[in-house]
């Protein structure tokens, strides 16, 4: 026979099951809710980037089955390579994306040159300016966020954020409640359209229909002429004595079997021309081989990039890219730099 405490104890527990439920409920309903309203508005689900999505590709720079082939820069590369096509035409190789956006590599490079387990091709895009000690840093903040705090549960957190990005809006965090009210508070502007459709291998799409290429193009070029005011470009020769440090990396990635490229991906217009204005080919590029003692591969020395179309005048559209990740598997494997 139940005893009163006994269906006292029941009778709260399925109160409490009860509350847990009507509020779960009531989180499903507000968070279809919110999908339908942002769908609605034309908004799309987007996968964000971070310094754990970047941590995951980190990981995969280890293999004995295949050669690691490490690909650093910004939004250079990391926006025009397509990672499935690379891998089918390098099947000797791993692509592993670690480029990111607006970020110079040069952090990225020395901790592969400090790694002893790395033993790998990198494929290193990157300009006069970024090699200039000035960026060194620049990648520190995930190069540091990898050795000192991803683990094992921060990787498994991200692949079920990254499943839930690629199916909710609600997963960027532009999206949340609390992004919402604030800006319902504040009379703010509603989230960016982003042209941008971002993958969990790190390599990005842009789709110019939903840009303004000019505008965009005014911006970078706008962008690199306020950057010279804070870090004017160095003398040639400051330049290059500086590249030593560079060399010590590269060197050091070569004494365990690996190699670095440095290959100096498209701009065009303005951009194109306040870069050539601020670092001239032929006094700092063009130095870059002997300085560092490493291939170099500039990309409009090959008649594909000389004549390919930037809609914003850096970066290439996503139906380019399968095209361009050929054209560049060939570029190189024709100078000797890869095989396939």
């Amino acid at each position: 026979m139940d005893s009163p405490n006994c269906n006292s104890v029941q009778s709260k527990a399925q109160s409490w099951f009860s509350v847990w439920m009507l509020c779960a409920l009531i989180a499903v309903v507000i968070v279809c809710a919110a999908e339908w309203h942002w769908r609605d508005l034309g908004y799309k689900p987007h996968l964000r980037d971070s310094a754990q999505l970047w941590s995951i590709q980190r990981d995969r720079v280890y293999t004995t089955t295949s050669t690691p082939l490490v690909l650093l820069g910004a939004s250079h590369i990391e926006y025009s390579i397509d990672m499935k096509r690379l891998d089918q035409l390098l099947p000797d190789y791993r692509p592993v994306m670690l480029a990111y956006n607006g970020h110079y590599p040069l952090a990225a490079l020395r901790d592969l040159a400090r790694d002893e387990a790395f033993r790998g091709v990198v494929l290193c895009d990157i300009d006069a300016r970024g090699l200039s000690d000035y960026y060194d840093a620049a990648q520190q903040p995930f190069v540091d966020y990898y050795h000192h705090q991803w683990s094992p549960s921060w990787h498994l957190h991200r692949l079920l954020l990254s499943d839930w990005q690629r199916v909710a809006i609600s997963g960027s965090p532009q999206f949340s409640i609390v992004a919402a009210a604030l800006r319902w508070l504040a009379n703010g502007p509603p989230p960016w359209r982003t042209p941008l459709r971002f993958h969990t291998d790190r390599s990005g799409d842009i789709d110019f229909s939903q840009a303004d290429g000019a505008a965009l193009m005014r911006g970078f070029a706008t962008g690199f002429r306020e950057d010279l005011s804070e870090h004017p470009p160095k003398l040639p020769t400051t330049w290059l004595a500086e590249l030593q440090r560079v060399r010590q990396w590269c060197d050091t990635i070569r004494s365990r079997g690996g190699e670095v490229i440095f290959l100096r991906t498209p701009t065009s217009g303005a951009l194109l021309a306040a870069e050539d204005e601020a670092f001239p080919r032929a006094k700092y590029w063009d130095q870059l081989a002997a300085a560092v003692k490493s291939p170099t591969f500039y990309a409009t020395d090959d008649a594909y990039f000389a004549t390919l179309h930037l809609g914003d005048g850096s970066h290439v559209d996503y139906h380019q890219k399968a095209a361009y990740t050929r054209a560049l598997v060939d570029a190189l494997a024709a100078r000797g730099l890869l095989q396939h």
